[in-house]
């Protein structure tokens, strides 16, 4: 799965996920005041927020860029100013670092914003602590948040999107509207480019075979080996990173991608060359989880119930194209955002969730199996 800033995709098992430093993103030109006025939502009076009290300092390990600075801005420094409690950033998310300071008693962070594959992996090591749910639906009803983000050990934090995307100098507005037809070179002529990792590499290819969505996981290996070798010759550029689809759309190099959402609207907005679906959207989903020996733990709790709050939630979602848990904000917003969220109801609907226990249970198999295979391209 391509997060914006190039994670590794969690070929190993999601414990490091590589150069994960670029999630560069584009800013949708609305402000949070001006959207948070224009769908009605006010802040809840019926909060206890002296709950949020506290002291000392946390330490959130994020991925770093633009998702950093604005969760600084609509999470972080509002919660400090709230609680009175510090909250300072460090980067990227390594399971593999974190097991480390387990097992020598020095834990450096409170809370991290973790991909779900890291989560499970840091759950079956038993390096997590639970998520304080009692104090969560305190501070924000359960109601609004999605139930399929409540995990014992982690809770949503944002979500990140694969898309089919076009290049609309040659298809218009009329592009494919599913993998099967993106993967069909009679109909969609041009220069196709995927990223060149197995997630999602492999749900891709298999919707491209006509795998029905829904029938994906559990993912059989060799059926995911058999449509790769069938999607193969189709496939004119298997992209490294992603801070590449910029480039590569910008300069017209490529017409049809399964590119990250970020990138893909960036372009959307600037030259108006590049469209894209929701349909079949492979989406992957980030978690905050907490250290077991965190030391600013309690305080690591608070952030979370803070962040999960609809007013931040929304103030996120104007600037950055990411799911939140909170589905409370999907509400009444204008068209424009309904149109650039992939978590607006209609939009998810049609996306396809990665198996998160199911990459990390396979991850050893295939990664050899990847690699030998991408070497004989």
């Amino acid at each position: 799965m391509m997060k914006e800033n190039d994670p590794s995709n969690s070929v190993q098992p999601a414990e490091t996920t590589g150069t994960a430093l670029d999630r560069r993103s584009f800013l949708a030109g609305m402000g949070a005041t001006g959207l948070a006025l224009a769908t009605g939502i006010k802040p809840a009076l019926t909060q206890d927020m002296s709950l949020l009290k506290g002291s000392g300092d946390v330490v959130v390990c994020t991925w770093g860029g633009a998702s950093t600075d604005v969760m600084k801005e609509v999470w972080f420094k509002p919660f400090s100013e709230v609680s009175g409690v510090n909250v300072s950033t460090a980067s990227v998310p390594d399971i593999a670092k974190l097991e480390v300071m387990e097992s020598v008693g020095n834990v450096e962070w409170d809370l991290l914003d973790a991909e779900g594959t890291q989560m499970e992996l840091a759950m079956k090591k038993g390096l997590l602590q639970k998520i304080d749910y009692d104090l969560i639906f305190k501070i924000v009803p359960k109601q609004q948040i999605d139930p399929k983000v409540i995990k014992e050990y982690g809770v949503g934090s944002v979500g990140f999107s694969t898309v089919i995307a076009w290049n609309t100098t040659l298809f218009g507005k009329d592009g494919p509207k599913d993998w099967k037809e993106w993967a069909d070179t009679t109909r969609f002529k041009g220069r196709r480019a995927l990223y060149a990792q197995p997630r999602p590499s492999f749900e891709i290819a298999l919707m491209a075979a006509g795998v029905p969505p829904e029938k994906i996981y559990p993912i059989n290996i060799d059926d995911a080996f058999k449509a790769l070798d069938e999607l193969r010759p189709k496939i004119n550029l298997w992209v490294e990173k992603t801070s590449q689809w910029g480039v590569l759309m910008q300069n017209g190099e490529v017409d049809l991608m399964g590119s990250s959402l970020s990138r893909t609207l960036d372009e959307k907005k600037r030259s108006g060359k590049v469209d894209f679906t929701f349909n079949q959207s492979i989406v992957e989903q980030d978690y905050w989880v907490i250290p077991k020996s965190a030391p600013g733990g309690a305080n690591a709790q608070k952030l979370i119930a803070y962040a999960l709050m609809a007013k931040g939630s929304l103030g996120f979602a104007t600037k950055m194209p990411f799911s939140l848990a909170n589905t409370s904000i999907y509400g009444d917003i204008p068209a424009e955002m309904k149109q650039q969220l992939p978590g607006y109801p209609e939009n998810s609907a049609r996306n396809v969730q990665i198996d998160q226990a199911w990459w990390v249970a396979n991850a050893d198999q295939v990664r050899l199996r990847w690699l030998d295979w991408m070497s004989k391209g």
